[in-house]
């Protein structure tokens, strides 16, 4: 009677740790359908230098796809979700594995801070943990041979490892105020923003409120960012609010973007902070970097 009873409990005590792994082993969101950008994916997560962002992206999934029009850079639909990286590096698990790096780093910056638009100062900080991230996996000159669309890649990256973080970020600063519509550039920067921003407090009693509401959206369709229904949209149900309503959207509005550039102001200097701080416990990289990369950014 007694091995009758006892047997259940051995069966549940066997099954219990099945049971542990079933629910430890709950499957990861799928962040692509192009097996490419999964081995680039993968790439990333070998990195050190990675951890922090490779577990954001699966707590807060996004879509990362080629994209279908030109230009060897990303280019972000973060309303819908999407992230479109270069089709010229598909065939580059490691210069993929660069480029989808620094776009779900600016990508982890818009959750984290809940602002609407990419700034300068995102793509700078973005760019820095790039390098990192070439200088973890061990980036090779061969890596650069076989992509003839990488060259803005590797100046970007040769010049983290020659000349350092801050003629780094000036280039990548550079980069993000060069019109390119393709690459839904110019960006705007923090101190633009800011005196936008400061504007809209201005107009608070103003008419002129929402055509600086307006205008801002025509930025971001001309980017590509948004669509002309949508930007006439927001104009229209802005303007059919209620007085008292309007005046209390708009203090709103003011303090919420406030914080998100104070946010964004000090989340930058930290990233700076943290990138001197890994280069000063990583020069042995950075000198074998160095070593491989001797031809840096000369002239052919």
């Amino acid at each position: 009677m007694n091995g009758t009873y006892r047997r259940p409990a051995l069966c549940l005590i066997l099954l219990l740790p099945l049971a542990g792994c079933v629910t430890a082993g709950k499957e990861k969101p799928k962040l692509t359908s192009e097996p490419s950008i999964e081995r680039a994916l993968d790439v990333l997560a070998g990195a050190a230098a990675s951890e922090p962002l490779t577990g954001f992206l699966y707590r807060n999934p996004v879509r990362f796809e080629y994209s279908s029009t030109a230009g060897a850079c990303h280019k972000f639909s973060l309303k819908n979700g999407l992230i479109f990286l270069p089709r010229e590096f598909k065939d580059s698990d490691n210069l993929l594995a660069l480029s989808l790096a620094r776009a779900a780093y600016i990508y982890r910056l818009y959750v984290m801070t809940g602002m609407e638009e990419i700034l300068a100062e995102e793509e700078e900080t973005a760019a820095l943990f790039q390098a990192r991230i070439g200088l973890a996996i061990k980036l090779k000159n061969s890596d650069f041979e076989r992509a003839k669309a990488a060259e803005e890649l590797r100046s970007d990256f040769c010049t983290y490892i020659m000349e350092g973080s801050p003629a780094a970020v000036l280039s990548a600063r550079t980069a993000a105020l060069s019109t390119r519509p393709e690459c839904q550039r110019p960006l705007e920067t923090l101190q633009s923003q800011r005196i936008w921003l400061d504007e809209t407090r201005a107009a608070i009693n103003d008419e002129s409120f929402f055509q600086l509401m307006k205008d801002r959206d025509l930025v971001k369709v001309r980017k590509g960012a948004l669509t002309m229904n949508a930007a006439m949209k927001n104009d229209a149900d802005l303007r059919a609010l209620p007085t008292d309503a309007i005046y209390r959207y708009q203090r709103s509005f003011y303090d919420r973007q406030n914080g998100m550039f104070s946010l964004v102001s000090k989340l930058y200097r930290k990233a700076l902070e943290d990138d001197a701080a890994w280069r000063a416990a990583n020069q042995e990289l950075i000198e074998q970097a160095r070593r491989e990369f001797s031809a840096c950014n000369l002239p052919e």
